[in-house]
């Protein structure tokens, strides 16, 4: 042997730090259950909205008022800023010339548009521009020491800024760029070249947990001998310097369509299905996605093109490290298109991330009622027999809205049992979000019998902590408290591996989360 090799004191990998509230859309961390427990899966319902929908002829968002964007809640206003369109004025050009509104409401429901005097004043007066140039993709609070409040990722699909609107900016080349603002209005550029030069659609992300920018975006690829739009995912710790992409076909792959997508495609009645956009949602550890995915319909590109025709649907997926997606058995939808002649019958795309309101999430979208590439030919020159006043107001923002976390639930129609494991105990209380209006839920914790991943509970239950000595929940909460009779949370040992018991009568529970120690 080698006498310079020794033996190094190296770290082993494994269990170290647990996630405090989890939701079981993700049922990885079940270690065992009952053959009568099913994950069940619910839809957002859609709820109108006021206040957002397109100004008159000629005004800075009379085509279009997407979602591209993002809207935050602060003191109980929320703010919101959004992509938009003005009409577009010739045939022989691309008409995508976007604009950054912004807007506010006190409810998530009824909005007014602030005559912010910022830019664009001497075309448009009167406008709620905010002062940023281009699409705006994202808002996100930036992670500390970035120097500025927020951060904005734009989309410049043009070298030079609208006319009157951020003509200071100085654009390299189109692309994504990003911006950063301590009041949300007024922006300044951080990035002198664009981040990335790939799509037209991209995400925005701060991971507060790893500490860390997500930047999701449009990428072309193959299935096959059928072009697909797909997704790439690019990471960085500071906004400005950017891994995961050494060049084409060498970039970091989040997504692409295959052939289960064709086949829920096929139910719809279309051919293929393509990802058309991300809304990414974070629960603690675990990484939420909404995918808008397109459902395409002929003809089909023989050639690297993007398809243009088809109708929409959103469903969602979950990750471990926010790159590698997986679904829940069949692929469930989060929501379908309206039916003809409503707003929202062709096209779906949502913001860059769901809203938490109190008990509730809010999921802003917007809509045609068209199906995508109703104006333009399969090789997306606009349509010579389709007046361009008929592209006025064709796509609005809308609402869908669930209960916090309550994508999936496990239910038991009777009696059923399913064990979890948690790691030590994460805080001096523990809640359950649970539905059981006729039923109940009841809670055991047993020491877990040693600490690797999902391994059995060593006994059915700690000293004060069985079914019996735990207070059945009746009701519907996104956080009942969990309680014992002789017993307290924050009597459990914390260097001990838990294994959470639940036990269901004629109900759901859709996660769990641990509450704070007490200082």
């Amino acid at each position: 042997m080698n006498p310079v090799l020794k033996i190094q004191d190296n770290q082993t990998l494994g269990p170290t730090t647990f996630p405090k509230r989890h939701a079981f859309f993700d049922t990885d961390n079940l270690v065992e259950w009952d053959l009568n427990v099913e994950q069940r899966f619910y839809q957002a319902e859609k709820v109108p909205i006021h206040g957002l929908k397109q100004g008159p002829p000629g005004s800075w968002d009379a085509r279009i008022t997407s979602a591209y964007g993002t809207t935050l809640v602060e003191n109980g206003l929320f703010r919101k800023w959004f992509a938009c369109m003005p009409d577009a004025s010739h045939r022989d050009k691309d008409p995508d010339h976007w604009v950054t509104c912004y807007a506010e409401s006190e409810d998530g429901i009824h909005w007014r548009k602030p005559d912010l005097k910022i830019t664009g004043q001497h075309r448009w007066a009167g406008n709620n521009l905010a002062g940023l140039p281009g699409g705006v993709m994202s808002v996100v609070r930036a992670l500390p020491n970035a120097g500025c409040k927020y951060l904005a990722l734009a989309l410049h699909k043009w070298p030079e800024p609208e006319p009157d609107v951020c003509e200071d900016v100085k654009l390299n080349r189109p692309g994504m760029y990003l911006f950063g603002s301590d009041d949300g209005l007024r922006w300044h550029q951080l990035t002198q070249n664009p981040i990335i030069c790939h799509g037209d659609w991209a995400i925005l992300h701060a991971d507060h947990v790893k500490r860390r920018y997500l930047l999701y975006t449009k990428m072309g690829a193959s299935h096959g001998l059928t072009p697909r739009r797909s997704a790439l995912v690019i990471e960085s710790r500071d906004g400005i310097h950017w891994e995961g992409y050494d060049g084409t076909r060498q970039w970091q792959e989040t997504y692409v369509p295959d052939d289960f997508d064709d086949l829920l495609a096929a139910q719809r009645g279309f051919k293929i299905g393509e990802l058309y956009g991300y809304t990414l949602y974070q629960v603690d550890t675990l990484y939420l996605a909404v995918q808008s995915i397109l459902n395409v319909g002929l003809p089909i590109q023989n050639k690297m093109a993007q398809n243009a025709n088809g109708v929409f649907h959103l469903r969602m997926a979950f990750s471990h490290d926010a790159t590698h997606w997986r679904f829940p058995r069949g692929r469930p939808s989060l929501l379908e298109v309206g039916r003809p002649g409503e707003f929202d019958a062709g096209i779906l795309v949502c913001e860059s991330a769901f809203v938490e309101h109190g008990d509730e999430q809010f999921l802003y979208y917007s809509g045609t009622c068209y199906p995508h590439g109703w104006s333009i030919t399969p090789n997306f020159e606009i349509r010579q027999d389709i007046p361009i006043e008929a592209q006025r107001g064709s796509q609005i923002l809308g609402l869908a809205k669930l209960k916090r976390d309550r994508f999936a639930s496990l239910a038991v129609s009777w009696k059923g049992r399913f064990d979890v494991e948690t790691g030590p105990r994460q805080g001096d209380s523990l809640t359950i979000n649970a539905r059981c209006p006729t039923g109940a839920v009841r809670v055991a914790i047993a020491e877990q019998r040693s600490p690797y991943h999902v391994e059995p509970r060593k006994h059915d239950s700690l000293p004060g902590f069985s079914f019996d000595d735990c207070v059945p929940f009746t009701g519907d909460a996104v956080n009942a408290p969990v309680r014992f009779r002789q017993a307290k949370i924050a009597d459990l040992p914390k260097d001990k591996f838990l294994i959470v018991r639940f036990e269901v009568s004629t109900g759901e529970v859709f996660g769990y989360e641990w509450g704070s120690f007490t200082r």
